[in-house]
């Protein structure tokens, strides 16, 4: 019998980039959007049903989606592992769900993607001011040039037919520069038998209009642009000429979608709008104000409902009719710090270098509490004899907060370290806390008063451990390569241990034989640790031929499993009786900073440093 863990579900959503939602175009349910280095496609009314396309090394930046929905294009940050800090836009298969054509030349970050009205061009922006129009279907790059500034916006208009010969339409491309907007024709050249590009600027006010253009569409002979300053311009692509701008909102424009003769403009201080018009004559029918920036706005294909990311996290989803709001997911907005289980497997807290707590519901992916703090939150556990989740902060903190749904009550706070909170672990009478000043301290479980302060350490402690068999005795690890073990009854160090090589990253213990206490560390070694022995009782090495940076690891409920996070993003999956690692799961797109077993052994949950969570099935067949 062995076990076998498969990827169930990712919580995230890149709200850092812009634009990076998309309803399906053709299939009502199905959403598209970034998340890391990851694209999800999932249903809207499923969130159990959910695809990966991964194929970046880095987070996705630029998103878009072909008319016909048969092909998806994605552009990421400059990658961490190929020279130039090269940023590749790669074309996906949507039906296939694989990699159709990657194009190169972007670097350091893809700002904006778009495909042509057939599907056929896909134009494509970056942060080395560098433009590229390329054909999907061949590969080759019809049009490049560098520019005098980066260019965040590129959108085609409509396709005009060529009376000469139907195979060659030419296609008008609209481009912003600052405060320039240029009309683009890309045109077939029979002398050079390919396409060439032309352009015209569009004429302003004599008396200027100084804007940045960020987001915006083309509707028949119209250009519409949402600008930093809030509001949407209105150009005539048959005159070439600015028509009007309309104030919207504060903080910036950040996408406009339509659907019909509506359009949807939202903005950087949460407000969306509906509104219909023409020209220079525009009304607003609808209005909502959400509680953060919106990043991401986009029609389902009935223009019946709307979805849109806002900057703190969420996915939204909107009547078309009246924009009233339903909170789809929430995802966290920075590393993800830490993973806690307490006595129940249906719920699962998470903690942030945002300073956020979320307690999740894993039958439907929703926080059923949130807690808010300014100090990034380093280390959660759940009470596993109060309705309680205990943090520990950078600012030297402890916090209880309320568990009860909906709830973000703070319970109670005391000052427990000096430079910050690494580690918190909670038993029936007593709290432990490990510190970035390298103290380990035990604190009183009701009255919360210090017990014991022991200072073994040299660096911060990265992990502790109470006993499984002595809830009287606790294990450290630390950054100095020390794994000590304490009794609180004698209030003494019982032992310390030191590992040969690599500093300790994580600590877990085992359930079965002597209950050795299980190490982790960056040279990809676990050690097993008796505390009757000074060196390592056991230890397991990675795949052979694999180099791994361990940062965390977890024995299952069962004790017959360990489950490991890398440097790399990867989680292994280790058989104690077997004594080897019997698979490598792949998600995260950087560090795995926790992993956390279900009580029922039947889920596993990792957090990154990518700012997302991912949920593993676990089956032994």
């Amino acid at each position: 019998m062995a076990g076998v863990a498969e990827l169930e579900h990712f919580c995230g959503y890149g709200s850092r980039h812009l634009n990076t939602v998309h309803y399906h175009p053709v299939q009502r349910d199905t959403l598209i959007y970034a998340a890391a280095a990851a694209i999800i496609i999932e249903d809207v009314n499923d969130p159990h049903k959910q695809e990966f396309l991964r194929g970046h090394d880095a987070e996705v930046s630029a998103l878009d989606v072909s008319q016909s929905g048969k092909l998806v294009a994605s552009g990421q940050l400059g990658s961490p592992s190929r020279k130039g800090a090269v940023a590749p836009v790669v074309i996906w298969d949507f039906d296939n769900r694989q990699v159709y054509i990657e194009f190169n030349g972007l670097a350091h970050s893809v700002l904006c993607l778009r495909f042509s009205p057939d599907g056929r061009f896909v134009v494509a922006t970056g942060a080395n001011q560098m433009i590229f129009v390329w054909d999907v279907s061949t590969g080759e790059a019809v049009f490049s040039r560098r520019t005098e500034s980066p260019c965040f916006l590129g959108v085609w208009g409509p396709i005009v037919e060529n009376q000469t010969s139907s195979r060659y339409p030419s296609y008008q491309l609209c481009t912003t520069y600052d405060n320039q907007v240029f009309v683009n024709t890309l045109a077939f050249d029979i002398r050079c038998m390919g396409y060439s590009m032309s352009s015209d600027s569009i004429q302003f006010p004599s008396a200027g209009l100084q804007r940045k253009h960020i987001c915006g569409l083309v509707r028949g002979d119209f250009l519409f642009t949402g600008t930093s300053a809030g509001d949407m311009c209105v150009f005539s692509l048959r005159t070439k000429v600015f028509r009007a701008s309309l104030p919207i909102c504060n903080n910036g424009v950040m996408s406009i979608a339509q659907t019909g003769d509506v359009l949807f403009v939202a903005g950087g201080d949460g407000r969306i709008k509906g509104i219909r018009g023409h020209d220079l004559h525009w009304d607003v029918f609808a209005e909502n104000v959400l509680e953060a920036g919106i990043t991401a706005l986009t029609c389902s294909s009935d223009g019946a409902e709307l979805a849109c990311g806002s900057r703190n996290g969420k996915l939204w989803r909107l009547l078309g009719s009246d924009l009233t709001a339903t909170l789809q997911s929430v995802s966290h907005t920075k590393e993800v710090t830490d993973v806690a289980f307490g006595v129940a497997s249906d719920v699962v807290a998470t903690a942030s270098e945002a300073g956020e707590i979320f307690l999740m519901d894993l039958s439907d992916y929703m926080p059923v509490a949130t807690a808010l703090s300014k100090s990034p939150v380093r280390s959660a556990v759940m009470s596993s004899t109060r309705p309680e989740i205990l943090a520990g902060y950078d600012d030297g903190s402890l916090r209880a907060w309320s568990t009860q749904r909906a709830a973000s009550e703070q319970l109670w706070q005391l000052q427990a370290h000096k430079d910050g909170v690494a580690v918190v672990r909670e038993s029936q009478h007593y709290i432990v806390t490990g510190g970035q000043d390298f103290a380990v301290r035990f604190w009183h479980r009701s009255s919360r008063e210090l017990l014991a302060t022991f200072h073994n350490h040299k660096k911060p402690v990265c992990d502790l451990v109470i006993d499984n068999e002595k809830p009287y005795i606790a294990h450290s690890g630390s950054e100095d390569r020390l794994v000590v073990t304490y009794d609180l009854k004698q209030n003494k160090t019982l032992v310390q241990h030191s590992t040969p090589s690599s500093n300790v990253t994580g600590l877990s213990q085992r359930k079965d034989q002597e209950h050795e206490v299980v190490s982790c560390s960056l040279d990809g070694r676990i050690l097993f640790w008796d505390v009757d022995y000074a060196e390592p009782t056991g230890c397991l090495a990675g795949p052979k031929g694999v180099s791994l940076k361990l940062r965390c690891c977890e024995v299952s409920p069962s004790g017959r499993y360990i489950a490991t996070g890398t440097e790399d993003g990867n989680l292994y999956i280790y058989d104690l009786v077997s004594c080897s690692c019997i698979q490598e799961c792949g998600g995260h797109s950087g560090a795995v900073a926790r992993v956390r077993w279900s009580p029922d052994q039947k889920q596993i949950v990792s957090a990154g440093k990518d700012g997302c969570v991912i949920i593993w099935n676990f089956f032994e067949k």
